[in-house]
């Protein structure tokens, strides 16, 4: 009972996801939740603001993960209520048992008189079917000869249509030739038009990525220098405070002492405080760690589109928490990582060997200040999304954090994605 629930619950809101054009899909085994939507760049009419997208996309995997813990918690009531449903339908079933025995008692009286009817019906009719089989003999003599003569004279009727055929044959031989030499000059015609057409189309496209390319640059060039800004009047805001503490503790050595006093006492708390939140950490089984490295085989240079993602980690309770050193990979689909992505991701387990997975990355970047990443010029075919980042040092030491999706890329498509996940 509860299984359908979940099902019809999930049926009824995938179609909701899909009226807005995007997909959700919920692992319950990573803990991870992922919204995706694809747009035709060539269409002017399907461009929207990747912005508002993303946003739309981040509101709609939070409602799941609410609607996730509200269904958790009547798991045990559904649960009780099937053990009671159980036990009254193996009484049901008892009873029926029951009568069917009785009915079958019946039912077999009425086919032994039955039985007897169909023996004495049967004898009749095997006394027609030998009369009918004497008169079907007699008529089937008479038109065999029949036949005979009908034979004859279709054969010759047979060889005058034949030759009329091979004379239509050959008629027809000379008009295909024909009509294939003037096909395969049209064919000519054509290919070469369209392969001038797709040399122009390649030489655009290639202008307009390098531009593309150098804005990217120049916002990222802007992005440091704010951070920069900011950093540097942090670190004098810093200064200016320190030399006020160093002129306030001249003027109060008196009270030393009693400060030494208060501070040993903290550094005694902080101490114990340590060595509980040592003793605390969570034992975290994650995918197995895997080993970056660019990769050396030849690919497509340039491409028509484009992925755009948003990434948020969260905490059992629901909080946003962000991670250190959080980087994204584009990696070319191969079976090295479809092996770990089947049997170590999908499956949150880690490999019992001490060696580690090498993947080879097509690109590489990192999360913006708002938690964005974007990739662009992409040739069509399949990859990888891996986002790899550091367990906090409260929860898990020298632990791994992944979150993996598959992406197929078509031609002049945009693709926006949001990755949520639970540690």
């Amino acid at each position: 009972m509860f299984k359908k629930a979940i099902l019809l619950f999930s049926i009824l809101f995938f179609t909701g996801c899909v009226e807005r054009g995007f997909e959700l899909t919920v692992n319950k085994t990573t803990q991870t939740i992922t919204a995706v939507k694809t747009v035709d760049i060539s269409k002017k009419s399907e461009t929207t603001s990747t912005q508002k997208d993303m946003q739309k996309m981040d509101s709609a995997v939070k409602k799941v993960q609410k609607k996730q813990a509200s269904i958790t918690k009547t798991k045990k009531i559904e649960k009780v209520k099937q053990q009671n449903k159980d036990m009254l339908n193996e009484e049901q079933a008892k009873q029926k048992e029951l009568s069917k025995q009785n009915q079958e008692a019946k039912l077999n009286k009425a086919k032994a008189l039955q039985i007897e009817k169909e023996n004495k019906l049967q004898a009749k009719k095997e006394r027609e079917v030998l009369e009918k089989k004497l008169a079907e003999e007699k008529e089937a003599k008479r038109i065999a000869a029949e036949n005979e003569r009908i034979k004859l004279a279709q054969k010759k009727a047979q060889d005058e249509k034949s030759a009329k055929q091979e004379e239509a044959k050959r008629l027809a031989l000379i008009k295909e030739k024909k009509e294939k030499a003037a096909l395969e000059r049209k064919i000519y015609k054509e290919n070469a038009e369209r392969q001038r057409k797709e040399k122009e189309e390649k030489l655009a496209l290639e202008r307009k990525i390098e531009k593309e390319k150098k804005l990217q640059e120049e916002k990222e060039k802007r992005e440091k220098e704010q951070l920069e800004q900011k950093l540097a009047q942090k670190k004098k805001a810093q200064e200016e405070k320190r030399e006020k503490a160093l002129k306030k503790q001249q003027e109060a050595q008196k009270l030393q002492k009693e400060k030494q006093a208060k501070k040993e006492k903290q550094a005694k708390s902080e101490k114990l405080q340590k060595v509980e939140e040592k003793n605390t950490i969570k034992k975290i089984t994650t995918a197995e760690s895997l080993i970056f490295k660019p990769t050396k085989q030849t690919y497509q240079k340039f491409g028509t589109s484009e992925i755009h993602g948003h990434v948020v980690y969260m905490t059992q309770d629901g909080q946003e928490i962000a991670l250190k050193n959080t980087k994204i990979y584009l990696v070319p689909k191969n079976t090295k990582v479809d092996y770990w992505f089947n049997n170590y991701y999908l499956k949150n387990k880690e490999s019992s060997s001490l060696s580690k997975t090498v993947v080879h990355y097509l690109n590489a970047t990192h999360l913006n200040l708002e938690k964005n990443f974007a990739f662009y010029g992409l040739a069509t075919g399949t990859y990888y999304i891996i986002i790899e980042s550091s367990y906090p040092s409260k929860m898990a030491k020298n632990k791994k954090v992944y979150i993996a999706k598959k992406i197929t890329v078509e031609k002049y498509k945009k693709i926006m994605t949001v990755f949520s996940k639970k540690l």
